[in-house]
């Protein structure tokens, strides 16, 4: 179908959309298109896209050379997707929920993230997506503004996490206008690229570590790190190994401190 009339007619699922799915569906073709450029698709590559829904991303996802698994929890739009791109054998919608997809498997992945369950994605994709060579997602601004932080009272495990095995950039800020039905907020769309030198091991290892120094953030370094360790003297031991000051916060460690105390655990 003709770009314009494809947009056109996801215009005419705004009564469709479901509150309970973070349903908003993208009708600006140029953000679409921009967005699936930036994932940098090469042929034969295996992509996943999450949450399609209507199909915005995925009719250019359909236009690369790569095999693209489109997962959604929603049948309608799934069979609608199938109807879609039935003559386009690279294009594999599928009823499925993305918290139990095996990202291993996948190149390159891509979506429109729902709100309600952002965090649980990106938690999901930066713990199991090892050969992933590039991400492209859309969040709302104000969550971006969070997972970018490095500091302060925004910053958590999976900043943490996301900043030890990925390098992410903001590629545009997305208006209101741009989705039916017009959502109160505005979206960023964004990328991450892995870093050289990060693994998965270490990844998972130090994310279970800033859970822990995380989970009473009112409590230093200290209390929490024997908390986590079930070891007051090992984790004092730990602290001092590395040089870290006990009665530090959280939020204070930057992570090159905390990967030294992943070190001085082992």
């Amino acid at each position: 179908m003709e770009e314009s009339k494809y947009f056109e007619k996801i215009k005419e699922f705004r009564l469709m959309a479901k509150k309970q799915l973070g349903q908003n569906f993208l009708v600006d073709s140029k953000v679409a298109k921009a967005a699936v450029d930036a994932l940098d698709v090469q042929p034969g590559e295996k992509i996943l896209e999450i949450g399609p829904g209507a199909g915005s991303l995925s009719y250019f996802l359909a236009l690369s050379q790569g095999e693209a698994d489109l997962v959604d929890v929603d049948e309608g739009f799934v069979a609608k997707l199938q109807s879609d791109f039935r003559d386009r054998p690279n294009v594999h919608p599928r009823l499925e929920n993305a918290l139990k997809t095996d990202y291993a498997v996948y190149d390159r992945v891509i979506g429109n993230l729902p709100y309600y369950i952002t965090s649980a994605l990106l938690e999901r994709f930066l713990l199991e997506a090892t050969k992933a060579k590039k991400a492209v997602f859309m969040v709302q601004k104000e969550v971006y503004e969070r997972l970018k932080a490095t500091s302060g009272e925004d910053v958590g495990p999976l900043n943490v996490l996301l900043a030890y095995r990925f390098s992410m950039k903001r590629l545009m800020n997305v208006p209101a206008a741009s989705f039916v039905p017009p959502p109160n907020v505005t979206s960023t769309v964004f990328s991450l690229e892995p870093k050289n030198g990060s693994d998965i091991d270490t990844a998972r290892r130090l994310y279970a570590l800033a859970k822990g120094l995380y989970l009473h953030r009112r409590k230093n370094i200290l209390n929490n790190l024997t908390a986590y360790l079930g070891d007051a003297a090992e984790a004092e031991r730990a602290l001092a190994k590395c040089g870290l000051k006990k009665n530090a916060r959280p939020e204070e460690l930057s992570l090159k401190e905390l990967l030294g105390l992943l070190s001085s655990l082992q």
